[in-house]
């Protein structure tokens, strides 16, 4: 796919689903409170901290989806209360593995911004889901069934409400976290992490402060979060809004700062973590994902001749990369939990 197309694309799915939105949506800036931003003051491990014990989580209903698995929603509490309590009873949706034989393990899908369903991320996993292994889909807050009521989704999730922004990114690193807790305790299996677009940054920012994980795939993500607000047709608005206020692109760059997960070095090895990079996306853009890749130990990275949004032009590739990289990940943990075993024996 050409530059030029790939631009089209974009620029058409933008300008008719994402600009459309903030048109008719007020200002959302309101001032910030310096004390929220001294990042010095307020290291990741404690920023995304979350209990010891998992939540307690809650399954709707199974509904037999082929014969060897069934899929539920789930909701359970987050970690992290918000003033919007539909926001706070985290919600997802499970494909997992029934019978006598145990999955090998979990993959936690992660969506991205302005995002309505799961549908598209299940392109990326329906492979996996068919070999047996557990998907768990997540909602970011304030996306899908966590906006509250007259918001559309993801309104309050990343806005020119800087302060907001923040705290909703960190629910949603503390509910990821929060789940991989519940698996890793519950079903005792590896869990591997997913995220497309924010999800993507959610997820990298996971990787920061948990070492649990046995891999982390990050599917048009990058550095700096900041960047995507001053990049791409769908942030216009916000950029307005925040300029207005005498917010630039440099000012947003120090505000979020901690939660910008090329400031940081993830606890996973670089041979652990895969990334997938859009050649001529205008959001996150090449630079961006560019200096992740650098700051994080130049993990293996795929770059596509698409944009943002049509990455889903490539689906089926993208499908299969991450199926390989799941089960290369999964055979690493077999086989070091083998060595383990191994090791306990001869002594």
């Amino acid at each position: 796919m050409n530059k030029f197309f790939s631009h089209f694309i974009d620029n058409a799915i933008e300008f008719t689903i994402g600009r459309y939105k903030h048109w008719y949506t007020p200002t959302q800036f309101v001032p910030i409170d310096p004390e929220a931003v001294i990042w010095d003051k307020q290291p990741p491990e404690e920023f995304f901290a979350i209990p010891a014990n998992p939540p307690e989580i809650k399954f709707d209903p199974s509904f037999t989806f082929h014969r060897n698995r069934q899929r539920a929603y789930f909701t359970f509490q987050s970690a992290y209360e918000s003033p919007h309590p539909v926001n706070n009873a985290v919600w997802g949706l499970s494909d997992q593995r029934t019978g006598q034989e145990k999955s090998r393990g979990a993959l936690v899908l992660v969506h991205g911004y302005m995002m309505q369903s799961f549908a598209p991320l299940r392109l990326f996993a329906e492979s996996l889901a068919r070999q047996g292994i557990d998907i768990y889909y997540l909602a970011l807050p304030y996306h899908m069934k966590r906006a509250p009521l007259g918001t559309w989704s993801g309104q309050y999730g990343l806005s020119s409400n800087v302060v907001r922004s923040i705290n909703a990114f960190r629910q949603g690193v503390m509910d990821v976290r929060s789940l991989v807790r519940w698996i890793q305790r519950e079903k005792n299996q590896p869990v591997i992490l997913a995220g497309l677009s924010l999800g993507a940054f959610t997820c990298c920012m996971a990787s920061v402060v948990d070492e649990r994980p046995a891999g982390l795939i990050s599917l048009l993500g990058g550095a700096d979060l900041s960047g995507i607000v001053f990049a791409g047709n769908s942030f216009y608005l916000i950029r307005q809004g925040l300029r207005r206020n005498g917010v630039h692109a440099d000012d947003l760059k120090r505000y979020w700062a901690g939660i910008s997960p090329g400031n940081f070095r993830p606890r996973l090895a670089p041979e652990n973590i895969m990334m997938v990079a859009g050649l001529h996306d205008p959001i996150i853009t090449p630079r961006n994902a560019t200096n992740l890749w650098r700051a994080w130990g130049e993990p293996d990275i795929t770059w596509l001749p698409c944009g943002h949004a049509s990455l889903s032009l490539y689906a089926n590739r993208v499908g299969g990369l991450v199926h390989e990289f799941v089960n290369q990940q999964l055979d690493k943990s077999e086989n070091k939990e083998s060595a383990g075993m191994v090791e306990a024996v001869s002594a």
